[in-house]
């Protein structure tokens, strides 16, 4: 399981409600937080930390 997937259970969102909060797909999400989707936009990436309430960096393992 990855960040994503931990965040969001631990936060109790749904797929949905990531996409709807970052303005992007529900599928994107999901297939991102199983590693079916690599290399998002670094403004995907923002706007999933945000609607995790966490730091890019954080959710992404950016160094």
């Amino acid at each position: 399981m990855n960040k994503i997937d931990k965040l969001r259970k631990r936060k109790a969102l749904s797929y949905n409600d990531i996409a709807k909060s970052a303005s992007i797909s529900a599928q994107y999400v999901y297939l991102l937080a199983k590693g079916k989707r690599s290399n998002p936009s670094l403004e995907k990436m923002r706007a999933i930390a945000n609607a995790l309430d966490e730091k890019v960096e954080y959710v992404f393992k950016i160094n």
